[in-house]
């Protein structure tokens, strides 16, 4: 979309208090989801990344070092460090995919299974706080808030790592 100047500037001039606001709340977002995984952490002698990687594992049950390497947007070596301390704490296991021998798959124990449970029932316990809040009708705008949220972030993210789409970011309304 192309938008003249005066366009441009009563679109952002309209939006400023509703990103004043948005931009104020992201860091109490942060905190509080970190919090999460971190007090989990503690109470299983856990790092937070170490937390990641079992939710990870609870979500899909099993993956390669690279698969979690992506999920957790870490380097190879730092993601294999990490498995490498959750199987000697004996939280993962690692055992030889069937259809392809030289791969490795590492799944969790059935203790980790449950501290990625207990995390998860947190969560779920947050979005129904969070919805009990709202009027039924306003529920659904809720979660495609959270929708354009995350689009919003991995958009930002995307153009930041590519110098060539900076230029997006400062023209995409």
């Amino acid at each position: 979309m192309n938008y003249s100047e005066s366009e441009l500037s009563s679109t952002r001039t309209d939006k400023e208090p509703l990103v004043g606001a948005g931009v104020r709340l992201l860091p109490v977002i942060a905190k509080a989801l970190f919090s999460a995984i971190s007090d989990l952490g503690n109470d299983f002698g856990l790092t937070p990344a170490q937390v990641k990687v079992l939710l990870q594992l609870g979500t899909h049950r099993q993956m390669t070092v690279g698969e979690i390497a992506a999920a957790l947007s870490c380097s190879m070596p730092a993601a294999s460090e990490l498995v490498d301390r959750l199987v000697d704490a004996g939280h993962l296991l690692r055992a030889s995919d069937p259809a392809d021998r030289r791969r490795v798959l590492i799944a969790p124990t059935p203790a980790s299974q449950q501290i990625s449970a207990h995390l998860r029932e947190l969560r779920e316990a947050q979005v129904r706080h969070a919805l009990d809040q709202l009027e039924p009708e306003e529920r659904p705008i809720f979660i495609k808030s959270l929708e354009a949220l995350v689009a919003g972030l991995t958009h930002t993210q995307q153009a930041l790592a590519n110098p060539l789409c900076s230029q997006s970011l400062r023209g995409s309304d």
